[in-house]
């Protein structure tokens, strides 16, 4: 008995909820976009660095998945920040057309804001109403610090919430930018990154592949696989590594660098100097590092997640991770930072690809698509009058004063047109999508509704099939493979684990908050999930 006592006893010290060790001093949440749980596996015995190093010191949830439709950057990163779906937070998409002021809006548009770049319409956080994790453990630790960077705006403006100490993104010209909403002026140590950044240098850079030719055959698809897209643009040039970048256009590589693995190094290099400046973990008060990579969703809409351009792209990002973790390991120590790795969306293979494995697949053909979609306003415009409907991207917005009457019709005209699109499969009111019977897919559907801004009328792809017309693949849809995503909670010197169960990506941030015990909104769809860390 005594015997068993002791083994208890024991056990309760290397056993333990994480909620209840006290506050980590430094959280680094990490979103890759457009990172995979099936790559992730699949490369699995090629990580020697953080990917690794999350996994061995990690719980892994393998069925974590987007419980929205749009499966897109801005409602993602909404989702992982609030825990609050993006129809309910009005977070429909990355823009979406507004009625009132008869023209579309990107998700962190702000008018009354500058963006230190010089260029573009003004970015912040304003206009989004929900409060995010940042925002709770502002409101519980006042002197606690926020810093998020990502290759996107809406990455680190979405994560930072109304009030970070830094937010960062790439201006696609070359350096790193914030607006004045956050700070009256750019740090001088950011400016002083950007240029030893010095982007157009990299024209005398060449992206080569990280391992020996047999890994590649083995792990990914034959190079220059048709869909591919071709970056080069030099004569004759193939959608194949190695890349040289002085082969793009100047503008090319200033606008897409944060598209490539050389982006994320430079972002990973950016989190490290901000961790240093702002002396995050080196207090009492638990600091956020939010970090958004964007090189996984540059390389996938460029060639494809199954390609060897991808599968390079995470053996880099792999040694990249392992940076930042060895960084932090020796400036403050590993024992009180806690890791999560996710990603704001998955994506679909390339139709090419999967119709060589036989799966039926394809793409939209633009001159279709125009066609009957204008055929559908002439109609419409003949029958209720003209500008009475407006179609932005794959759906349609009607005006506000249009009668119960006019919206049958006009619903009608457009359903029963676009099946005449390969590849589409069907047309679904707003009022179809919330009468549609619970499931899985229906309730993604379900929750990317907002029933003012949103659009009247979706148009839905048949599973496999993508809107991008010509190269490359993307993702947006309400299916599996757009919407399962990774999720590795990750603590110094614990077993790894792996739990199967299902999990939206909503419970994140307050799974973090319960983490971090801060009080937070009761205002949200996610359920936070008990993290139980287990000693090695």
């Amino acid at each position: 008995m005594r015997k068993k006592l002791i083994f208890l006893f024991v056990a309760s010290l290397t056993f333990f909820s994480c909620s209840k060790q006290g506050n980590p001093k430094l959280v680094v949440y990490i979103v890759s976009d457009q990172l995979t749980p099936s790559l992730l596996n699949k490369f699995d015995p090629l990580f020697t660095g953080g990917f690794r190093w999350l996994k061995d010191n990690g719980i892994n949830y393998t069925n974590t998945f987007h419980n929205h439709g749009k499966t897109n950057t801005g409602p993602g990163y909404f989702t992982l920040s609030t825990g609050v779906y993006p129809g309910k937070g009005g977070i429909i998409s990355n823009d979406w057309y507004v009625r009132d002021m008869k023209r579309s809006i990107n998700v962190v548009e702000d008018t009354s804001a500058t963006n230190f770049s010089g260029k573009g319409i003004g970015r912040s956080f304003k206009n989004i109403s929900s409060s995010t994790l940042a925002d709770w453990l502002k409101d519980t630790h006042p002197s606690s610090k926020v810093v998020s960077i990502s290759g996107k705006d809406r990455g680190s403006i979405l994560m930072g919430g109304r009030n970070p100490d830094l937010a960062l993104w790439y201006d696609k010209d070359g350096g790193f930018t914030s607006s004045t909403y956050y700070l009256p002026a750019l740090p001088v140590w950011v400016s002083d990154f950007n240029k030893n950044l010095n982007v157009l240098s990299y024209t005398d850079s060449t992206w080569s592949r990280l391992k020996e030719p047999g890994i590649y055959s083995k792990y990914a698809r034959p190079d220059d696989f048709k869909g591919e897209k071709i970056v080069s643009k030099k004569k004759g040039a193939k959608p194949i590594l190695p890349l040289n970048f002085g082969e793009m256009s100047p503008s090319s590589l200033l606008s897409g660098f944060y598209e490539y693995p050389q982006g994320d190094r430079a972002l990973v290099n950016l989190a490290i100097k901000s961790i240093s400046q702002l002396k995050l973990g080196k207090d009492n008060y638990p600091d956020i590092l939010f970090l958004g990579l964007s090189a996984t969703d540059g390389v996938g809409h460029h060639f494809g997640p199954n390609s060897v351009e991808q599968l390079d792209n995470y053996l880099r990002s792999d040694k990249n991770l392992m940076l930042l973790i060895d960084y932090i390991r020796d400036e403050i120590g590993l024992d009180d930072i806690v890791f999560i790795l996710t990603g704001d969306h998955g994506v679909m293979a390339l139709p090419e690809y999967l119709q060589s494995k036989k799966i039926s697949s394809g793409r939209i053909s633009s001159s279709q698509r125009k066609k009957v979609y204008s055929e559908i306003l002439n109609q419409i415009n003949q029958i209720i009058g003209i500008d009475k409907v407006v179609q932005y991207g794959n759906a349609f917005y009607f005006n506000k004063d249009l009668s119960k009457e006019e919206r049958e019709v006009a619903t009608k005209i457009i359903k029963k047109a676009v099946r005449y699109i390969e590849g589409v499969s069907e047309a679904l009111s707003l009022e179809d999508i919330l009468n549609l019977s619970p499931n899985k897919l229906n309730n993604r559907l379900k929750n990317m509704i907002h029933p003012h801004k949103g659009p009247d009328v979706y148009v839905l792809l048949k599973e496999n099939w993508l809107w991008k017309r010509s190269y490359g693949s993307s993702h947006g849809s309400h299916y599996d493979y757009d919407s399962h995503v990774p999720l590795i909670i990750s603590k110094n010197n614990i077993i790894k684990d792996y739990i199967n169960s299902t999990v939206h990506t909503v419970d994140i941030p307050l799974t973090i908050a319960n983490i971090l015990d801060l009080n937070y909104s009761k205002n949200v769809d996610g359920i936070p999930l008990n993290v139980q860390f287990q000693s090695k």
